[in-house]
């Protein structure tokens, strides 16, 4: 599957810091949690694996996804699937 040009978490890392500092007070915990969650999905701040090929020594790294379902790198799949 093909990484597209541009995703949410993209713009969460980007922007996220001065859109917090902008909306301080009124955003809620559970909301916050969330963008952090989406903009640490798959990346190396929540771990992953290594996938080597036995014949090619051929090496990948597979980083860990966040599991929340507002996550559309998560759930996007499920929530097309489901509609």
């Amino acid at each position: 599957m093909l990484r597209p040009a541009l995703e949410v978490a993209d713009i969460f890392r980007d922007r996220g810091p001065a859109w917090r500092r902008a909306n301080a007070g009124h955003v809620s915990l559970e909301q916050l949690k969330v963008m952090s969650a989406i903009e640490r999905c798959r990346t190396a701040a929540l771990g992953g694996h290594v996938a080597r090929c036995a014949d090619c020594a051929y090496t990948t790294i597979a980083y860990n996804s966040c599991r929340n379902r507002h996550c559309p790198k998560c759930q996007g799949a499920a929530a097309k699937e489901w509609l």
